[in-house]
């Protein structure tokens, strides 16, 4: 199939398919980039009609390996040790002192006096 490429309002093309994913490979194409072909009713983008020499030219998708368990693992001289889990601290129970607190009056009550009754 011979695709056209829209390059500032120019039309550019006839290419093959071969053609249109070495460009996008080198960079040439993006996925905004128009395209058309016959059969298309209208200038569309890259992205949007998803060709095939578009799939082709990606890169593929980087698969991390997964991390090998603490038995399987071996560790050298100058392997750094995996860094510790951090835990939450539970939430510390009410207690008299903090009753207390509250009764006093908020932060700005207390700093400023804030609400208090005249005597």
């Amino acid at each position: 199939m011979n695709w056209y490429l829209n390059n500032a309002g120019a039309a550019e093309g006839p290419y093959d398919e071969s053609v249109m994913t070495e460009m996008a490979r080198g960079q040439k194409i993006a996925s905004d980039s128009l395209v058309w072909h016959a059969g298309l009713e209208a200038w569309s983008s890259v992205a949007a009609l998803s060709p095939s020499w578009w799939g082709a030219a990606l890169p593929e998708p980087v698969v991390e390996a997964k991390p090998k368990k603490k038995a399987e693992t071996s560790k050298t001289a100058g392997e750094a040790a995996p860094a510790p889990k951090r835990r939450l601290v539970a939430p510390v129970a009410p207690s008299e002192d903090a009753e207390a607190k509250k009764e006093g009056g908020g932060l700005l009550q207390r700093l400023f006096s804030f609400g208090k009754k005249k005597k």
